[in-house]
């Protein structure tokens, strides 16, 4: 067996564990959510969060497409997608940084 074989058998058998992994983190908190809802609550809470944050992103970006990006295959919808991650990125930012102020804040008032 050549070392070109060995590695494409390695490669393969990699996918195939990255796949079973990727169906079991997906499959198992699907199970754990359907037999104990109640602690399912702040995951769906924080999944709920995210969808938002990226719906408020989502409005407040364009599809603009500037002619230096053109070159790279960014079209309007992918332009307005890289806008709205950005902007849930500035907010959760600005968010840490607001909750750590209001944190050490209370804590040196305690």
């Amino acid at each position: 067996m050549d070392i070109e074989s060995t590695v494409n058998l390695l490669l393969i058998l990699s996918y195939v564990l990255m796949g079973l992994s990727a169906v079991g983190a997906i499959l198992f908190p699907l199970y754990q959510m359907t037999t104990d809802f109640s602690k399912a609550k702040s995951a769906l809470i924080g999944v709920v969060g995210t969808i938002l944050l990226f719906a408020i992103g989502y409005m407040f970006s364009t599809g603009e497409v500037l002619p230096a990006y053109e070159k790279f295959g960014i079209t309007p919808t992918l332009s307005r997608f890289i806008g709205s991650t950005m902007v849930m990125v500035y907010i959760l930012g600005i968010g840490v940084i607001v909750l750590a102020v209001v944190s050490e804040i209370y804590n040196a008032i305690r």
